[in-house]
């Protein structure tokens, strides 16, 4: 695929991830994927358990949106800067296990996602972000 077409498919992410349409990551996501979350350093592997970790995220944060603000793509890598935002209003799982309680609060942060593409599929995202701010909007530890 051409830079160009992982780009789209970077992006149909994105949108996919906000409409919460879980059916279009088969189309989207290979399913043998890894996601990392780096400011955290846990990964989900798999494209099932990639799905349920974003419906806990979407649950905690029922409004949750996601924009590609910036994509550069070269040969099967693309580089996503993008904006999100959304309001604490469920249980948001911690990385060590247990969940904080909704706050009732929003935030919004930007990112960069560094994607590896195979065949038309994301099988590798590493999620770069600044948590600590965020969970200082939430009023979170």
């Amino acid at each position: 695929m051409s830079a160009a077409e992982n780009i789209e498919v970077v992006r149909r992410f994105g949108e996919a991830l906000t409409k919460r349409d879980w059916a279009a990551f088969d189309d989207l996501v290979a399913e043998d994927c890894e996601w990392t979350d780096v400011p955290t350093g846990l990964s989900m592997h798999g494209r099932d358990e990639l799905i349920a970790g974003c419906k806990r995220f979407t649950t905690a944060f029922p409004d949750f949106s996601v924009e590609s603000v910036t994509l550069i793509g070269q040969g099967d890598l693309v580089a996503n800067e993008w904006s999100a935002r959304g309001t604490h209003d469920g249980p948001l799982p911690r990385p060590a296990g247990g969940h904080y309680e909704a706050t009732g609060r929003p935030f919004t942060r930007r990112g960069v996602g560094i994607v590896e593409l195979r065949d038309g599929k994301i099988i590798r995202y590493r999620d770069y972000f600044d948590r600590g701010t965020m969970m200082e909007q939430l009023g979170l530890d």
